[in-house]
């Protein structure tokens, strides 16, 4: 008797320690989510006051290093949060619905980080004011 108490409570405390660590997993993924849709957010109202603005003001507000260096912390929270997915759908215990949700999300976001690559090294590789002002008013970062 005491040995099937003993199982019983030891199977308890595993399986318990399991669904922690999904509901960790979980909430990385979803913190990591939220981040990154803020850093879009951001990146998004750079783009409308870059097209709002004049050439000096854009140079005198150094919206050119601005928007590099957010596109840089876009980019890696981006790939953080590609990682977090791609484990989430490697997880043999999620639900088929939570698979498909996770599958979803990760082929989003990995266009989204593509995305962001790209126009960081275009944006990058512009010396010219002129043509990175006109570099970012074409930048786009809608799914």
């Amino acid at each position: 008797m005491k040995t099937a108490i003993s199982t019983f409570f030891f199977l308890g405390v595993v399986s318990l320690c399991l669904v922690s660590l999904d509901r960790t997993i979980a909430q990385q993924c979803d913190d990591d989510e939220s981040m990154v849709t803020d850093y879009k957010k951001d990146l998004t109202q750079l783009v409308e006051n870059t097209r709002k603005e004049s050439l000096a003001d854009f140079e005198k507000g150094f919206h050119q290093k601005t928007c590099l260096t957010k596109l840089t912390l876009s980019l890696s929270m981006l790939n953080e949060l590609v990682s977090c997915l791609e484990k989430a759908v490697a997880d043999s215990t999620a639900t088929k619905e939570q698979a498909d949700a996770n599958k979803t999300k990760l082929d989003a976001y990995t266009k989204l980080k593509d995305k962001v690559e790209g126009y960081r090294k275009k944006l990058k590789a512009t010396d010219d004011p002129k043509e990175a002002k006109a570099l970012i008013e074409k930048f786009n970062f809608s799914s």
